[in-house]
């Protein structure tokens, strides 16, 4: 199991890496323990595996769906140190912990030889942390359509059973002006001063709507770039925007809204040009805490209280499958992304014990 672990940190399935060499990490453990898999590689190092237990087809199947892509780190975080009942490196927790163990409890069950009555299904998906291209390709798949009790996606939620999350829009706005030099700024169009004067009718805009879970949406300039030299009057400026959503919201309204703002500003002062891109819209999600799914999964693993998180994951990309779906596995949120990630020992072979009650519960 450690090994496992420490054989996908060492990976290192960074987006200028690619997740292939993670999803033969993964091949290689399922041959060994018998069962079969398949990886669906693209763009040379782009990667998906899926694997299946089969059944008797009685029960619905159960999926469980994570990723095999890590943020970018100093290459000494890829060298996983274990110390002090602790493994530490990138994507310990985020999220090769929770990908191990539902491996391991997969594998386990397979072992035991137990007749399931319905299948198992396991997906690790390219691209959650960038472009979530692995997840789109699994759900566009006819063969991936299996009817289903439930998904479970084993993401870092310390055990909390989570049911609804915020979406995630990543908007561009660029500014258009003309270069000068600067010694005579009236002969430019300064793309710095159009910014300013966006981001300070953007200060004002509202985004409209609350969840009884997730309170209303944010919204976050993070990252700014704008002008070339000191002594030139900059003709481009840019500012990426975080905005993260809940259920119900639609992004296009949002979109529009931001829109409208760069028209009237258009308006007023003729030499304001801005345009405005998407380049990440990934949905909020929210299961109905009162199905029986959930309700099932609480019973089983003797856990009374449900949880809404701020990050998003994947997870909206699987409702066109029509199951309920819950976020539940090893690893502490706050150490994603983080130099010192880590995973606790202990906590890897609790998750199994957890996937394995759910497996048996559900599926025998």
């Amino acid at each position: 199991m450690k090994e496992l672990l420490k054989k996908l940190i060492q990976a290192k399935p960074t987006p200028d890496v690619g997740e292939l060499k993670c999803a033969k990490v993964l091949a290689d453990f399922f041959t060994a323990a018998g069962i079969k898999s398949k990886i669906e590689v693209w763009d040379k190092t782009r990667a998906n595996i899926t694997a299946r237990l089969k059944s008797s087809g009685r029960k619905p199947a159960l999926l469980f769906v994570s990723h095999l892509d890590v943020v970018p780190a100093e290459n000494n975080l890829f060298k996983p140190v274990e110390r002090n009942g602790k493994i530490f490196g990138r994507g310990a927790c985020d999220m090769k912990a929770g990908l191990a163990s539902a491996a391991m409890a997969m594998a386990e069950i397979f072992k035991s030889k137990v007749k399931l009555q319905g299948d198992i299904i396991f997906a690790a998906t390219a691209g959650e942390e960038t472009d979530s291209a692995g997840v789109k390709k699994f759900i566009k798949s006819p063969k991936n359509r299996s009817k289903l009790c439930g998904i479970i996606v084993p993401e870092p939620t310390n055990f909390d059973i989570v049911t609804a999350h915020r979406g995630l829009l990543w908007v561009e706005i660029t500014t258009k002006g003309k270069s000068a030099h600067s010694s005579m700024p009236h002969l430019g169009i300064n793309a710095i001063d159009s910014m300013r004067l966006f981001l300070n009718k953007l200060a004002d805009f509202k985004i409209p709507g609350t969840n009884k879970l997730l309170g209303k949406a944010s919204l976050s300039v993070n990252k700014i770039i704008g002008g070339s030299a000191a002594n030139i009057v900059p003709d481009s400026s840019s500012v990426c925007i975080d905005i993260r959503t809940i259920p119900g919201q639609k992004t296009s309204r949002i979109v529009g809204g931001i829109n409208k703002i760069i028209g009237r500003l258009s308006k007023q002062n003729p030499p304001f040009k801005a345009e405005l891109k998407v380049f990440r819209d990934s949905g909020a999600m929210q299961t109905d805490e009162k199905c029986k799914f959930v309700k099932q999964f609480k019973q089983v693993l003797k856990i009374k209280y449900l949880k809404a998180v701020p990050f998003t994951t994947d997870a909206p990309y699987l409702t066109p499958l029509k199951a309920p779906i819950v976020i539940f596995g090893p690893g502490k949120p706050q150490l994603c992304h983080k130099p010192n990630e880590h995973i606790e020992i202990k906590d890897l072979k609790k998750a199994v014990d957890f996937y394995r009650k759910i497996i048996l519960n559900f599926l025998t």
